[in-house]
């Protein structure tokens, strides 16, 4: 384990965004680097086209390509100063970011975004994290979410649980 890795997910939502920047900062004040991962899974019915091996490179190096994007887009100016290396991996998120938690000494990832019957198809990356992951984790909000948390109990909107007052 690298005691000062930090695993982020990434993803194009506002809290993944929320999550990177957070990790980020938190980076550079302890001296710790960015392990930033995103993932990516086949559709439905195509693992024949996964078989022939130019779908996966194809998907992996688009992949790649637009988590760039994402991590340029969220970190800004602060990417040269902040030491991190991009990984895309095939898989489902929460899985994936749990396996690699084993190797790292936090691991941050956006929540709130999905809601409803988005998330009881996806399921929750952040609460199968927090729930399977080898080291400490934070979950981030997005930017505007950590508003709710100020409001009282009995009017905050939650993703699907209960928050306590």
């Amino acid at each position: 384990m690298d005691t000062q890795q930090i695993v982020v997910g990434v993803d194009d939502t506002a809290s993944a965004a929320a999550a990177l920047r957070w990790a980020a900062d938190f980076a550079r004040l302890t001296g710790g680097s960015l392990r930033v991962v995103h993932t990516w899974e086949l559709p439905p019915g195509q693992a024949m086209a996964a078989a022939t091996g130019l779908y996966a490179r194809t998907a992996t190096s688009d992949a790649r390509a637009r988590a760039t994007r994402l991590v340029s887009d969220a970190l800004g100016a602060d990417a040269e100063r902040t030491r991190w290396v991009l990984e895309v991996r095939q898989g489902r998120p929460g899985h994936v970011l749990a396996d690699l938690s084993r190797e790292a000494a936090l691991l941050v990832v956006g929540t709130g975004d999905h809601v409803g019957l988005r998330r009881v198809l996806l399921g929750s990356v952040s609460h199968y994290c927090l729930s399977h992951a080898a080291c400490p984790v934070v979950a981030v909000p997005a930017a505007g979410r950590a508003a709710d948390l100020d409001r009282p109990a009995d009017t905050r909107v939650g993703a699907g649980t209960d928050i306590p007052g």
